[in-house]
């Protein structure tokens, strides 16, 4: 059924109200995902902005055991490439997902560009995709692109 789900809304291009205990359903199936608690909204976002910037403690719990890997994209882990990253290694898009990214770099046993209508626009290597499978990197804001500044 979520397959059926996924595919009518690729299709038909319109809104789709889906309610679901299911936190991996919701995961799989919303552009946005509203999680409520005694009938209150307590976190409105995408799924990479609610598994990696828990509103609270009761978000934070919810989204406990969900594979980060899965949901973060690597957005939230790369940095700006230095003049030699522009044109090696393997290119993975920015919507790529940090499990997409693991893969890349381990088989390319280098750091994999971040590459977006034919630019670099970033770099991700084990340590900054580790950082967010730990949850010790910091997503970027809701809406922010920007590459964090190399070490």
């Amino acid at each position: 059924m979520q397959e059926e789900v996924v595919r009518l809304h690729q299709e038909e291009g319109r809104t789709m109200v889906f309610i679901t205990h299911d936190l991996q359903e919701a995961l799989k199936l919303g552009d946005r995902i509203a999680l409520m608690r005694d009938g209150r909204v307590v976190q409105l976002g995408t799924p990479e902005e609610i598994v990696g910037s828990p509103a609270d403690d009761y978000v934070r719990e919810f989204v406990r055991d969900v594979p980060r890997e899965q949901v973060m994209t690597v957005r939230t882990a790369m940095r700006r490439p230095s003049a030699d990253q522009d044109g090696s290694g393997p290119a993975v898009r920015p919507d790529a997902t940090v499990s997409e990214a693991i893969e890349a770099v381990a088989r390319a046993g280098a750091p994999a560009r971040v590459v977006d209508k034919g630019r670099c626009v970033g770099v991700v290597d084990s340590d900054t995709l580790l950082g967010v499978v730990a949850g010790t990197e910091q997503p970027a804001p809701p809406g922010t692109q920007q590459p964090k500044e190399a070490v």
